[in-house]
């Protein structure tokens, strides 16, 4: 048998193993980027890292404007420079539905490089990030906050000395309120829209898989992108809406563009969509974003469905990704979208909604016998994944 010393030493190889194989793991981001290289270079001059100091930086801005990716790629350059590093996704979503603690959880195992006893509350999680973390260099990226609480629970707000030297703590969000620059070692950035040529290299990408349109395309790709607005998000999934279609359908989504604002354009692919499609679209949105394909595929194909071609249509159309596990992904811009299309077929009567996401509602319809056997029948054929 291990002598004590043997085991401990162990464990401490098993650590460092596992916390190589963490900040090796790259995160996926999109091969078509268009202008990500000026904010790159915003951003490493906002997080300096050859200082010492710990500095957290803010992104914020709309929707959809390319926050998270931004993030990415700072995170995949960077993570190597640093003892620990982690990926907080999706903050909002998983505080919402998993609470502060979970994501206190998830931050401390990745940087302690060790599972530890889980933590119980958000002050005792809080603590131990303040106590155990001022030895280690980090980085750590909190994506889509956007509630004062959240970095409360995080312990990044103030000085924030308990962190290792030379720590960067990037936070993206849609709320600049949230931020507050006035504290001690707290930078901002907010990025721009995409200019004209770049808008149209990113559309053409994804319209024509070239970076820019055909001779007797052009003048319709430049009303298109004019039309669409610098957002990335919005750009790429009118361009792969409009791929492959025949000048009539461009002129009747331009038609369409032009008489709604910039974040409702994303209804166009939504409505072009078949009814299968519709609904898988919609079940990813409300319970599956992050859920292992397999899981959802089993459901769909109970409900008469043919899940794998319809994901491809959906993956192409760029509503929906494939993540490196499996998982299904969806921007939460789209997912928003998709929960306020179901939000409204029964805006005060969540039981008579297709489909019912928040423990809340969940509880208030099963509690009260809710007689609409459309919502209860829905959410047998979902295996009870009330999420």
């Amino acid at each position: 048998m291990f002598g004590r010393h043997q085991g401990e030493l162990v464990k401490e190889v098993v650590s460092k193993v596992w916390g190589e194989l963490r900040r090796n793991h790259s995160l996926v981001v999109n091969e078509t980027l268009v202008g990500i290289g000026d904010h790159v270079e915003e951003m490493l001059t906002l997080l300096s890292v050859n200082s010492s100091n710990v500095r957290i930086v803010g992104i914020y801005g709309m929707g959809g404007i390319g926050k998270t990716t931004i993030a990415k790629v700072i995170y995949n350059q960077l993570s190597q420079h640093f003892d620990s590093c982690c990926f907080l996704a999706d903050v909002r979503e998983t505080a919402q539905h998993k609470g502060l603690v979970h994501l206190q959880n998830q931050l401390i195992s990745n940087i302690l490089t060790q599972r530890c006893a889980d933590i119980s509350t958000v002050d005792e999680g809080t603590n131990v990030i303040k106590e155990r973390f001022s030895g280690k260099k980090v980085l750590v990226v909190v994506d889509d906050a956007d509630h004062r609480d959240h970095l409360q629970a995080l312990a990044l707000v103030g000085k924030c000395e308990w962190f290792g030297s030379g720590s960067r703590i990037i936070v993206t969000t849609r709320k600049k309120e949230i931020l507050n620059p006035t504290e001690v070692n707290w930078w901002t950035y907010e990025p721009k829209e995409l200019d004209f040529n770049q808008s149209l290299q990113l559309f053409s990408r994804h319209a024509f898989r070239t970076d820019r349109p055909p001779q007797y395309y052009d003048i319709l790709s430049m009303d298109v992108v004019f039309t669409a607005g610098g957002l990335p998000l919005v750009l790429e999934i009118i361009g792969s809406f409009l791929s492959g279609k025949g000048k009539e359908a461009w002129e009747d989504t331009l038609k369409q563009l032009e008489r709604i604002p910039v974040q409702h354009k994303l209804i166009i692919s939504f409505r072009a969509l078949e009814t299968a499609q519709k609904n898988i679209f919609l079940d990813i949105a409300c319970l599956f974003t992050g859920v292992d394909r397999r899981i959802a595929l089993h459901m769909w194909n109970g409900c008469g469905f043919y899940p794998e071609h319809e994901i491809e249509v959906l993956r192409l159309m760029s509503l929906v990704k494939i993540g490196d596990n499996n998982e299904l992904m969806i921007h939460d811009l789209l997912r928003d979208l998709g929960r306020e299309i179901v939000c409204q077929e029964s805006v005060m009567e969540p039981g008579k909604r297709s489909r019912v996401w928040f423990h809340e509602d969940a509880y208030h319809i099963l509690n009260h016998h809710t007689s609409h056997r459309h919502a209860v029948l829905r959410m047998k054929n979902l295996h009870t994944y009330l999420i």
